[in-house]
């Protein structure tokens, strides 16, 4: 018995002894090790959540392939649960809302692109049992929400509609995580209103088109990160192409970025200006202006006036 414990040690011994070098020739870090590279973009539309955690699977092994650096994708459906990984440092690149850039300043490395645009276009779809054409019909009606980041009701009233209508102009209705939830909203009648992109339409009506709305931005989220490896990012990241709904990335657009910004501060409404007539400055005295009295004379139309705008002639008795 004392024998096959001696033997027992010396065995577990060994093992403690080789683990080391076992460990340094294991190879790629696992999978739990890699980076993540999260995706939470509300108003880009993909056909379900499964869609977009593909997507972001996806995403990362091209970003893994560009760089030699190992990512694995993730996709968020809210803001909520976004911010928790990131407050735990656990994303290190992130495809986000351009407003979500704008509001938490990370580091952008390059912009997803649509016809080689940085930027495109949102429009108002409402229910067909929704009556009346044009904007201005939907005046108090329910806009289904998609909740971003802060300064979501600026973005509505300060960026999509201009500033043409005032922050209450629609009343408040459902909350969807995404786009596709908030066209779904609509179609069941729980909604009357809601913008999504011009090719998610689904046979609903479309009501008003925005400028154009800057796209995704890739960015850097974990600051902490090696400078080599940054740099390996921002070298890669605007040459990534990817399928999904995005046409590819490119270069940022600081100028679109810069304007959606300032825009989401509290809803304001635009105000008509007054005409102001300035006066001629090189007008002389009145006095070297003397009045001439001049007689005007008016025509009488033949068949007098009510005839020539085509009305008939009221009747005499009344003069």
């Amino acid at each position: 018995m004392r024998a096959l414990l001696q033997w027992v040690t010396l065995g577990a011994l060994a093992l403690g002894l080789t683990a080391p070098a076992l460990a340094q020739d294991a190879g790629p870090p696992p999978p739990d090790e890699a980076r993540v590279l999260g995706v939470y973009a509300p108003r880009l539309a993909f056909d379900s959540g499964v869609a977009r955690s593909r997507y972001a699977a996806d995403l990362a092994a091209a970003l893994t392939q560009a760089t030699g650096l190992p990512f694995k994708g993730r996709g968020f459906a809210s803001s909520g649960a976004f911010a928790e990984q990131v407050a735990a440092g656990k994303v290190t690149v992130a495809l986000v809302d351009a407003q979500v850039q704008a509001r938490r300043g990370f580091t952008a490395l390059a912009q997803g692109q649509q016809g080689g645009r940085p930027a495109a276009p949102l429009v108002l779809v409402v229910a067909p049992g929704v009556k009346g054409d044009g904007l201005l019909a939907l005046k108090g009606k329910r806009l289904a929400d998609v909740p971003v980041d802060t300064g979501d009701a600026g973005f509505v009233a300060n960026f999509l509609m201009q500033g043409e209508v005032a922050g209450e102009f629609f009343k408040a209705g459902r909350s969807a995580h995404d786009v596709q939830g908030a066209v779904a909203l609509v179609k069941l009648g729980k909604a009357d209103a809601a913008f999504t992109p011009a090719d998610r339409t689904e046979g609903l009506r479309t009501v008003f088109r925005s400028r154009p709305v800057p796209l995704p931005v890739l960015v850097l989220v974990d600051a902490s990160l090696p400078a080599e490896q940054a740099a390996a990012l921002r070298q890669a990241a605007p040459r990534l192409k990817v399928p999904g709904p995005l046409d590819g990335f490119g270069a940022v657009d600081s100028g679109g970025l810069q304007a959606l910004r300032g825009s989401l501060g509290k809803p304001r409404q635009r105000e008509a200006q007054p005409v102001m007539v300035a006066a001629p400055v090189n007008l002389g005295p009145v006095a070297a202006f003397p009045a001439t009295a001049r007689s005007a004379q008016v025509a009488e139309p033949p068949g007098g006036l009510a005839e020539a705008l085509g009305v008939p002639e009221p009747p005499a008795e009344r003069f």
